[in-house]
């Protein structure tokens, strides 16, 4: 089972914020998917969260995400991921500088019947504005 749930936090990873593919997002979340960042305030719904992904892709158009650890155990995936990209647009209250940024997130992830339910994130907010120059 820990195999199946690392592939699917890793394809779910790829579809939203590599390649902005939300319709097949779609199909691997519950319909309750919850999710929570460093940068909001209580959880999002799936809506939320496309909304969420797609404004970062905006600032960021050429974001890669690249899962740097994955582990799994029961029904929860960990992953440490580094997010890089070209900054062009101001985002989240912090003004956009052209250069290329690189900040880490570390992701909890809890699967139900073979769906994503629920994302927990914390981003090195610190490292991201001092890059910056927040």
């Amino acid at each position: 089972m820990s195999a199946e749930n690392k592939a699917l936090v890793e394809k779910h990873i790829d579809l939203s914020w590599n390649k902005g593919k939300y319709g097949l997002l779609q199909k691997i979340v519950g319909k309750n998917f919850r999710y929570q960042t460093t940068f909001t305030d209580g959880f999002r719904d799936f809506d939320g969260y496309v909304q969420y992904v797609e404004d970062i892709r905006k600032a960021v158009p050429d974001l890669e995400v690249i899962v740097e650890e994955i582990m799994a155990e029961d029904n929860k995936v960990i992953t440490f991921s580094t997010f890089c990209g070209s900054f062009n647009k101001p985002l989240f209250g912090m003004p956009a500088n052209d250069k290329v940024i690189a900040f880490s997130a570390a992701s909890i992830w809890i699967i139900q019947r073979g769906k994503l339910i629920e994302q927990t994130t914390m981003v090195d907010l610190a490292g991201l504005q001092k890059q910056l120059g927040a």
